[in-house]
């Protein structure tokens, strides 16, 4: 790496991707998991600027999290895609406990309204 990042900074993630991709066809995972899961590891590690992985913490975890609902605005389905996405990194492919997450701020899901037809509605449906 050039001289100039700190020591923090900068590192190479090459073995991170490896063992995703090995830890993920262990498991028979969809292809479609791996590239969602690597999507969010890869916006992780530009959210922490490359950080050592070996360093991260709990708190760059939060951060990314809160980062995701309140920056980036994701949806509430996005954000737990990115949650279980960091929990495979942490338990599967560093080795490190995870340990609980809290002060996350949440994306917001949006209420479930359905849509209810009134009884003179329904007997018309019925009778055409």
């Amino acid at each position: 790496m050039a001289n100039h990042l700190s020591e923090d900074t900068g590192t190479s993630w090459v073995f991170v991707f490896d063992q995703l991709v090995n830890e993920i066809k262990i498991r028979h995972y969809s292809p479609k998991t791996l590239k969602a899961y690597r999507g969010y590891i890869r916006q992780l590690q530009m959210f922490t600027k490359s950080k050592d992985y070996q360093k991260l913490s709990q708190q760059d975890v939060i951060d990314f999290l809160t980062f995701l609902a309140v920056e980036k605005q994701v949806s509430a389905a996005s954000q737990n895609l990115a949650f279980n996405s960091l929990l495979f990194l942490f338990k599967h492919v560093l080795k490190q406990e995870f340990g609980e997450i809290k002060g996350v701020v949440r994306a917001k899901r949006k209420p479930y309204i359905p849509v209810v037809l009134s009884r003179d509605v329904v007997i018309l449906f019925l009778i055409i």
